[in-house]
């Protein structure tokens, strides 16, 4: 399964950006929106950047993620870092 996630913008190269997500750097393709700057907040599905963000926006997708995620675990009796 491949899921959007939102991120910031932190480095703008000719083959591509680098986006921070979670404490994670991850590259993406600017292909679609080639005038991101670092800073922008941005949406990134299949490692590519598919929507410029705003905070409040990059803010309630993570926020919404989260939840998904922790309702899941708690369904499925999964624990964080332990197997």
């Amino acid at each position: 399964m491949c899921l959007a996630y939102p991120g910031r913008v932190t480095k703008v190269a000719p083959d591509g950006v680098t986006v921070s997500t979670e404490g994670r750097a991850r590259r993406a393709s600017a292909l679609l929106h080639p005038e991101v700057r670092p800073g922008d907040w941005v949406l990134v599905a299949a490692g590519t950047i598919v929507r410029r963000l705003d905070a409040a926006e990059a803010e309630a997708i993570r926020h919404a993620l989260a939840t998904a995620i922790d309702r899941t675990t708690e369904r499925e009796g999964i624990t964080h870092g332990n197997p």
